[in-house]
């Protein structure tokens, strides 16, 4: 197995000023411990999911993030303007620009740091695929938000994309090992974040299930997550 490499110094940078303004958030960990190589998939909670993760998430991961974000300053300031801040975000023109402008300088060098991952939802995903599974043979595991966000970000989860399904296929398809996948929820306002265990696709249960049945599977296990993070703080 090949070594893991190294983070670059500006992620530790970036995280250790995440952890200065963001405020820490209650981990409920389901599991003994953690695979590293492994694909952790998560609800997105508009930016604060993403955000939060990078800082206090336990294990260090390379994460997905649409391909836009790392094709240079304009193209990242259109997609912040057009697309997450109005229509994902709902937010009015005069303070999506804002934030826009503001965003796509910072936001630059913090996908630089966490080595983001470009995603794209054309024939293009195959060099997502080769770049994750290179890292995963390294033993440094993927993180996915496979929500689809096109009418914006819900409590509620309501369809996964099955790129993370692709990639733990691929994965199995080269190194003929049935890679762990963490169902992660982060609630925003409660502030915590629950990690469940492990499935694997070989399971009994996604036998005769597609690609898309099976995101559907782990979006309804995403939800229940979150229910049941609502659940344990109404009970105490």
């Amino acid at each position: 197995m090949n070594k893991q490499p190294r983070q670059k110094l500006s992620f530790y940078i970036l995280r250790a000023i995440l952890r200065l303004v963001k405020k820490k958030p209650t981990i409920i960990n389901r599991n003994e411990r953690l695979e590293q190589q492994a694909i952790f998939i998560s609800n997105h909670s508009a930016a604060n999911g993403p955000i939060t993760l990078s800082a206090f998430f336990p294990v260090i991961c390379r994460p997905w993030g649409i391909h836009l974000m790392n094709d240079g300053w304009k193209a990242r300031w259109n997609y912040l303007y057009h697309t997450f801040y109005q229509q994902k975000l709902k937010y009015r023109k005069g303070k999506a620009f804002i934030m826009a402008t503001l965003l796509s300088v910072i936001s630059g060098l913090a996908y630089y740091a966490i080595r983001l991952i470009p995603s794209y939802t054309d024939y293009r995903l195959k060099k997502t695929l080769e770049i994750s599974l290179e890292h995963l043979a390294m033993e440094q595991p993927i993180l996915i938000f496979p929500e689809d966000s096109a009418d914006g970000y819900h409590e509620v989860l309501k369809t996964y994309f099955p790129g993370f399904v692709v990639l733990a296929k691929a994965f199995y398809q080269r190194h003929k090992q049935d890679i762990p996948i963490y169902t992660v929820y982060f609630h925003s306002k409660k502030n915590i974040i629950v990690i469940d265990k492990p499935c694997f696709l070989h399971q009994e249960q996604f036998k005769d299930l597609n690609k898309e049945e099976i995101a559907a599977y782990f979006k309804n296990r995403t939800n229940e997550l979150g229910q049941s993070v609502l659940k344990e703080k109404e009970d105490k």
